[in-house]
Parts: C-alpha cells; structure tokens; sequence
C-alpha cells in the first residue's frame, strides 16, 4: 500500500552476507516495483482472451455466412420456379374453352352447326386445346414440384444450422462422413456457381464421440477455402475431393483442391490470427479453425506442393474411446 492507499506488486529477494570465517556480516534485500509490468501482463492475457473469442465467434459466422448464401442461392431457384409458373399462367391456352362453350351456346341447331365448316373444325381445335392443357398441367407440375424441393432444401439447411448451432459444447457419438456431407450441402450452391466438382472418398470408419459444432465450423472454414481456391485458378479442373479415413486412434477427413496452391514461405502463417490472401478476407477462418481443432483434442494441418499445384488440409480427430474402434 502506498501512503495514497493504491496497491502495489512488488517482488523482493534477500540473501544473507557470510565473511571469510563464516561470520554473519548481515543481509542484502532488494526490492522491485514490479506493478506495471503485472498490468501489462494482466492487460496481454485479457487482449488474448478477447482475440480468442473474437476468432471462435468469426470462424461461427463463416459458417452462419455460408447458410446465408447457400439458402440465398436455393431462393433464386425457388423465384425462377414461380415466375415460371406465374408466365405459363398468364399465357393459358384454357380461355380457348370459354369461347368454344360461348360458340356452342349461342348456336340455335347444333347438329346443323357441327356440320358447317367451322363445325367440322372443333373436335380437331379441341383436341389440339387438350394437348395444350395438359403440356401446361404437367409443366406446371413440374415447376411447382422443383419449388416445393428447393422449399425444403432451404428448410433442411436451416434446420441443420440450427441443430448444429444448438447444441454446440455437446458431446455426441456420430458417423463422420454424415458430418462431412452436411458441410458438403452447405457449400454446395457455391460449389456449382464456381463450377467446381466434388468428389467424394469416404471409406467405412467407426463412430467418433466429438462436439459436432466444431466440427462443422472446421469443415465448413476448410471446404470454402478450397472452393475459393479453385475458383481463383486459371484454366484446369476444378475439383474438391473430401477424403475420410480410420486409423486406429484416429479419424482423418482431408480436403483436397486443385486451386491456386500455397507458396512454401505462408504454409506456416496460414494458421496465424489475421493471414489472409483474398483481398476480402478478415484471416480469421483458419485461426478459428485450428483452435477449435485443438480444443476437441485434434490437429489442422495443411500441405501445398506450391503455387498452382494445389492443396489438402487434413483434420485428425482422436477416437477417444477404445468401444468406439469396433465399427458401427
């Protein structure tokens, strides 16, 4: 305590002072003011603190950013479905039985007027007006089944999003290729606006207890990367392979592009807090990413042969428990 009553830290040390005989010559004590230096410290843990949040929370919007985008794609389908409806509606051959039945009724002898030339015309003018219509039923059938699949693509991503959102810090025992496919189908709208193929090589693997939430942040992240990457090449395929395997205390899910590659000297920094190439990027998906891997006990690591030549991230995630290894 200072004589204003502040707090201080101080840290302090003493030694004793021996003369030739082993006499006591008395004590040396030095005291240090070390309170701003435990300011600073406490001050840098709470920075870190705070940057972690803000990287876990980034790398949960990637994932709410691309349920955005893919329901926003699933919607230009459903509104091209119904303006096609709407059209096909609005130019109905049907109007033409309301004038058939107006010329029929305003006919004093039908059978004389059947025998007319213009009589002798109708059956071949309503067949022709059957043929119309049911083109129009069964194009309009098929429209409204389309927007009925992409109704219920939306929902299902939305429900996915939510399920994973809820019941994020859960632990539960799952199949990972499942996993897999539902970061899969949340970047799949993009993946075909880019034209990039997925391929994918899912052997069988046991069941893996693990927080699914994060999870699906890292796979999310990793496979919007790559579609990013393939994207940016010029010229070649462009393709995504998702490759899951089992060893015997792991599961491994890699993820290979065929994009643009990364250069040897940012291998090490891609997993930095803040890295990023795309001129729009924050560089907080891969932190995020890494972390999260970490936290559920296990690695993200990424390999390039170099620029141009693509890349594989591969997620190693520990079978934790020995009942876990005898299939599913």
């Amino acid at each position: 305590m200072t004589p204003q009553g502040a707090s201080r830290t101080v840290l302090s040390s003493a030694r004793r002072l021996v003369g030739p005989a082993g006499e006591a010559l008395g004590a040396l004590a030095v005291m240090q003011d070390i309170t701003e230096r435990r300011l600073a410290e406490q001050e840098l843990e709470e920075v870190h603190k705070q940057l972690l949040i803000a990287s876990r929370q980034a790398g949960m919007a990637e994932v709410a950013t691309n349920v955005l985008h893919n329901v926003g794609n699933v919607l230009n389908s459903v509104n091209v479905s119904a303006s096609l409806v709407a059209e096909r509606i609005r130019k109905s051959k049907c109007a033409g039985i309301a004038r058939v039945a107006q010329l029929l009724g305003a006919q004093n002898d039908l059978a004389a007027f059947m025998n007319s030339a213009q009589g002798r015309h109708l059956p071949a003018y309503l067949e022709e007006l059957a043929d119309e219509l049911q083109s129009e039923r069964d194009a309009a059938v098929a429209e409204l089944a389309a927007l009925r699949a992409n109704v219920e693509h939306i929902k299902e991503i939305v429900a996915m999003q939510q399920g994973h959102a809820k019941r994020g810090g859960i632990t539960d025992t799952l199949d990972m290729r499942m996993l897999v496919e539902d970061s899969l189908r949340m970047n799949e709208g993009a993946f075909s606006r880019h034209g990039v193929t997925i391929v994918r090589d899912f052997a069988e693997v046991p069941l893996i207890q693990i927080d699914k939430h994060k999870v699906l942040q890292i796979l999310v992240n990793v496979i919007r990367n790559a579609k990013y990457a393939c994207a940016e090449t010029k010229g070649g395929e462009k393709r995504v392979t998702v490759r899951v395997r089992a060893n015997p205390s792991s599961i491994e899910v890699a993820v290979i592009d065929t994009g643009i590659g990364i250069p040897p000297e940012n291998l090490e920094r891609i997993f930095n807090h803040g890295f990023t190439t795309r001129t729009d990027g924050h560089g907080f998906g891969l932190h995020s990413s890494a972390l999260a891997a970490k936290e559920i006990g296990g690695s993200l690591q990424a390999a390039s042969a170099g620029v141009g030549r693509g890349a594989t991230f591969t997620l190693t995630l520990p079978l934790a428990h020995a009942e876990n290894r005898h299939g599913h």
